[in-house]
């Protein structure tokens, strides 16, 4: 049990009566791939990955999605518990893109720490700016980069997590992450092809030329 409150990112700032409590009212969630976290935006509590990946995404009222960012092993995800973040006026979707286990902090525990333990509460806010820096970074992306660069931005990611150049990943996967739509990436995914940059198979995204697709992600609007 002390291993696994030494897991939880805020531990140092715990007394040893809070982590007691942690610990007596954590538990372990487990998700498949493709599985809603949060269904309904309900406020569980705070969720710490142990191991897979978890996207953030904006839902649009027609249906287009675009990930906020991503969250890794050890990573703590704040808004399964937004009924805390009482200044923070929106709501986000969050899925397992791999299959995860994670431990969760309930709500009314978070909710009675934080609010005697100033450590902890300025935990939270960091995170929270952390996570303001990945928006504001994403407007720049949207607002500078031609569609083309982002799309070789998001390929060289997913290679570069994957450890592999073949990519499992569907043009609607696509669209979806970078908030277009499944035409539209796939007409730019031909025209990549077309520069030997990546090869198109059926549910696979092959990259040919590693080099050239990086720098294509470094453009900006010309």
């Amino acid at each position: 049990m002390d291993n696994l409150l030494s897991y939880i990112p805020f531990s140092s700032s715990l007394s040893e009566e809070e982590g007691k409590e942690v610990l007596n009212n954590i538990k372990s969630l487990s998700f498949k791939k493709g599985e809603k976290v949060n269904p309904a935006g309900e406020c569980s509590g705070f969720i710490i990955i142990h191991s897979g990946q978890l996207k953030v995404y904006s839902l649009s009222e027609d249906g287009r999605e675009i990930t906020l960012f991503r969250l890794f092993e050890r990573d703590l995800c704040i808004f399964t518990a937004s009924c805390l973040l009482k200044d923070i006026d929106f709501s986000v979707n969050i899925l397992s893109e791999e299959d995860s286990e994670c431990v969760l902090i309930p709500t009314f525990i978070v909710d009675k720490i934080r609010r005697k333990n100033i450590g902890v509460s300025s935990y939270i806010c960091s995170v929270l700016s952390v996570h303001l820096s990945d928006l504001m970074w994403l407007i720049d992306q949207i607002l500078n980069k031609r569609l083309d660069s982002r799309l070789a931005a998001y390929l060289c990611e997913e290679a570069d997590l994957k450890g592999t150049y073949s990519l499992k990943i569907t043009h609607e996967e696509a669209a979806h992450h970078l908030g277009s739509r499944r035409e539209v990436i796939t007409r730019t995914l031909s025209y990549l092809e077309k520069e030997g940059e990546v090869e198109l198979r059926r549910g696979e995204i092959e990259i040919k030329n590693i080099e050239r697709l990086s720098l294509r992600a470094k453009d900006s609007l010309r």
